[in-house]
């Protein structure tokens, strides 16, 4: 038996075999069979160059750097092993086990010593808009946070750390402001080019609240 990753995220601390969690919720599963598309980013500003490996074969054409993802790699929808690799060593950051949903989306980050996996939604947003979805994904940020548009409405609150929000459509080009939960003080301006048509993660990066970094990653 299978079943759906939860869409908001599943966080996995520190590795190891706690993605099974996140992709599957029995040990006895019906054979199913099928292809699903996996996401890898590096999203830790201190890692080196990292390489995703399932059933130890290296499934990215280039090494990623942070902030780089490697687009969406087909896999058989079946168990899985699965590790994150340093590029330049061969030394195994992360190793767990993956079960993922026919024709479903996932993307995984991996942040400093830390995995966490999303299922992504693709359902195209109304003409003339993008939709969009938060992860805070810097630990340094002790405090739950808020996103807004810049200068208007909150679009996203009291978000837990590595916990994804819902997709919104917003008008392309929108830029965000980050808050603290609650706080009227900008922690992060988010300026985008994000364009109608489009669906997009927005993820923040670093090790603490000074080195906040945003990302605007493309899913479709």
């Amino acid at each position: 038996m299978k079943a759906k990753l939860n869409p908001r995220s599943i966080f996995l601390s520190s590795v190891a075999l706690l993605i099974i969690t996140a992709f599957t919720s029995c040990s006895k599963k019906a054979e199913v069979t099928g292809t699903s598309y996996i996401q890898v980013t590096n999203a830790s500003q201190a890692a080196s160059p990292i390489d995703f490996y399932v059933d130890n074969t290296k499934k990215n054409n280039t090494a990623l750097a942070y902030n780089q993802s490697s687009g969406y790699i087909s896999v058989t929808s079946t168990d899985h092993p699965a590790l994150i690799k340093t590029s330049a060593s061969g030394v195994i950051a992360a190793t767990f086990n993956i079960s993922p949903q026919p024709n479903v989306y996932y993307s995984i980050f991996y942040f400093g010593a830390n995995t966490a996996a999303y299922q992504d939604d693709m359902t195209a947003p109304q003409s003339g808009k993008a939709r969009i979805r938060f992860i805070n994904l810097n630990l340094g940020v002790t405090t739950n946070v808020d996103l807004g548009i810049s200068g208007g409405a909150i679009i996203v609150s009291n978000l837990i750390a590595a916990l994804a929000s819902d997709y919104l459509e917003v008008a392309p080009g929108t830029t965000f402001s980050l808050y603290a939960s609650g706080s009227s003080t900008v922690l992060l301006s988010i300026p985008t080019n994000i364009q109608a048509g489009h669906i997009y993660t927005i993820y923040v990066s670093g090790v603490t609240q000074a080195d906040l970094a945003a990302t605007v990653l493309l899913q479709k």
